[in-house]
């Protein structure tokens, strides 16, 4: 998942993922550094964007 995660920053882009709100794993993507960005429901969608260096606009 780190390797999915570093190549999606590296292309300049976010991770996500859709996670079932009871599923264990969601405490993985938490420590990985995803939040969740929409309530599906019964699912999340959480993303993980990459890190802003200072004076650079955050992507989308």
């Amino acid at each position: 998942m780190r390797d999915l995660v570093k190549e999606a920053w590296l292309a300049g882009k976010s991770a996500s993922i859709h996670v079932e709100k009871n599923n264990p794993a969601r405490q993985l993507y938490v420590r990985l550094g995803f939040t969740v960005v929409e309530d599906k429901g019964v699912y999340d969608l959480m993303a993980c964007a990459p890190p802003v260096a200072p004076n650079q606009p955050r992507l989308k």
